[in-house]
């Protein structure tokens, strides 16, 4: 429950513009790896946004039972194509946008190389109108109300108060879904061919108020659990897939003189147990079957067991960074045995660890017996949010407007979003396209590079691989560890990020969120530390819970999840 209220959360916030063409709102870090690096076996199944074998002297992940995720079905021709340049006159489109400050002082959005290749091969103009990310949603409201909007329009459905479909239904944005099939064209095509993409863009009430980025192969997750490999051959041990190994390790990490064997952040959340004790939300027959009240009862128990133990640190309520990530001085010390991180993240933690040695390997989702049924694990999706773009109704070029974006769509405009511009931002070399020292020797970091130079906020098709050719074996091996650890992913919940709300659905959830959120994080903490009794204390905490809404909560979900499934 605590995940999808999570979730529900992120879709009001604004996602930072680093790096790509698309990324998962529910991290914060650039998509780890694509179908291709985590084909791991062929059947192999996966989660959602939120997105590989294993190390090559470890044993290959078992098979799981059915394909983690559908590639689009091969189809004739699309029935428009287009020609480009798309003028014979040069016009002008204009293009509002977020940008951050503190690359305001470096450069503006426009200074990229792309557009003026864009520009070149399209016959069209792109002025760009950037504001400030601390406050693009208010600009572009004041904007609405005034009527003095840009013809493309970055992230609008969202800023918009009431979404997309209120934002057409009051003429601030038109439906693009009329418009698709003749003007974009290459767009349309994966749309209409992969039914979750296409429940993605399209709206509860059949409209498309943006386009939104694809990713090449299907994303799956860029988060999950890493182990300390070294410590794990200093006690001649394998990483763990049960929950019984989980605490033989977990003891030994102990008497290695870690402080935390088992790093929970101070949520008091932990993934490992609550998809082994299935007590997360997930989807029997399209219905959410919420085991939070259930079975939370047994990870309340077993993380107040390795509490009592130590596997746990007495002080882990402070850790609070962001509530994400585990404390780099934790373990930068080698002091974090286990813990969760996304898969960019990793190659700092190896680099900055103050002991010799100092390895870490992915670690996939344990099982309370060998032989429990793991259902809810990761879907390949191709539909990436981290930007989005919509029309504006004032716009005098709506089908031009598409037929620009529609460039990004094609082969060549993959290559130019992707690599940007040969000579300057990558160079081809014995047949291969490498980035030159202008994006891999950046001061602020290549993906920031990639976002100055290549694509600073357009939609686009994401290759993962690109990214991924920079990866250690070690993070080349997370995403595949993590999908095969699951059997299937036939129960689990739709991305929130891809679920919609109605106006009132959307102002009860949030009123009734606040408290009952903070209540449960507080009994959590409680339960973990012992200064509340799980056995005594358990069922009136699960009535109060109820009393404060949870089920109309659920109910909320699930009406979305519904409109979802029958899109």
């Amino acid at each position: 429950m605590k995940k999808s209220f999570a979730l529900l959360l992120a879709l009001a916030m604004i996602i930072a513009l680093f790096a790509g063409c698309g990324s998962s709102a529910a991290s914060n870090a650039e998509p780890a790896a694509s179908a291709e690096s985590a084909a791991a076996p062929a059947e192999s199944v996966a989660e959602e946004p939120e997105e590989e074998a294993a190390p090559a002297d470890e044993a290959e992940p078992a098979e799981a039972s059915e394909p983690a995720a559908e590639e689009p079905e091969e189809e004739a021709e699309p029935a428009y194509t287009l020609e480009y340049p798309l003028v014979d006159e040069p016009t002008t489109l204009t293009y509002w946008q977020a940008w951050p400050p503190f690359l305001s002082e470096i450069s503006d959005p426009s200074d990229a190389a792309t557009f003026d290749a864009l520009e070149e091969m399209t016959g069209i103009h792109l002025e760009i109108i950037a504001v400030s990310t601390e406050n693009d949603a208010n600009d572009f409201m004041l904007r609405a109300a005034s009527g003095d909007l840009t013809d493309l329009i970055q992230k609008g459905a969202d800023h918009y108060t009431g979404g997309g479909d209120k934002a057409i239904e009051d003429d601030i944005l038109i439906d693009l879904l009329p418009l698709l099939e003749e003007n974009m064209p290459d767009y349309w095509k994966i749309m209409s061919t992969d039914e979750t993409f296409y429940k993605t863009v399209v709206t509860d009430q059949g409209q498309v108020p943006a386009l939104i980025g694809m990713y090449k192969d299907p994303y799956y997750t860029d988060q999950g659990m890493w182990i300390r490999q070294d410590a794990l051959d200093q006690v001649g041990k394998s990483v763990p897939t049960t929950l019984d190994e989980l605490e033989d390790v977990l003891a030994s990490f102990q008497d290695m003189g870690m402080s935390d064997p088992l790093v929970v952040l101070s949520e008091g959340n932990c993934d490992l147990l609550t998809r082994a004790y299935e007590a997360d939300d997930h989807l029997v027959d399209g219905k959410i079957v919420s085991g939070a009240l259930t079975n939370g009862k047994d990870v309340m128990l077993k993380l107040h067991e390795y509490y009592e133990k130590g596997f746990i640190n007495v002080d882990f309520v402070s850790y609070n960074w962001s509530n994400t990530k585990p404390p780099q001085d934790i373990v930068y010390s080698g002091d974090a045995g286990i813990f969760n991180e996304d898969v960019i993240s990793v190659s700092t933690y190896v680099s900055n660890a103050t002991i010799p040695g100092y390895d870490l390997q992915p670690m996939g989702q344990i099982r309370l017996t060998p032989d429990q049924e793991l259902n809810t694990g990761y879907i390949g999706v191709y539909a990436a949010d981290k930007y989005t773009v919509s029309v504006s109704a004032t716009s005098d070029y709506p089908e031009l407007a598409l037929q620009y974006m529609n460039y990004l769509y094609t082969e060549d405009g993959i290559t130019l979003t992707n690599w940007g511009i040969e000579g300057l931002t990558y160079e081809v070399v014995n047949g291969e396209n490498q980035f030159t020292d202008l994006i891999t020797n950046f001061e602020m970091g290549m993906q920031l590079a990639q976002s100055l130079y290549i694509n600073p906020g357009l939609p686009c098709i994401t290759d993962l691989s690109i990214q991924e050719s920079t990866y250690t074996d070690a993070q080349k091996a997370a995403v595949p560890t993590w999908v095969a650890a699951f059997d299937s992913s036939e129960e689990t919940m739709p991305n929130t990020n891809w679920l919609t709300y109605t106006d009132e659905e959307t102002q009860r959830y949030y009123e009734l969120y606040t408290d009952l959120n903070t209540y449960e994080e507080e009994m959590r903490l409680k339960f973990i530390t012992g200064q509340a009794d799980i056995e005594a204390e358990w069922d009136s905490y699960v009535s109060t819970c109820k009393s404060m809404g949870f089920d109309e909560l659920q109910e909320i979900t699930q009406a979305a999840v519904t409109r979802y499934l029958e899109k």
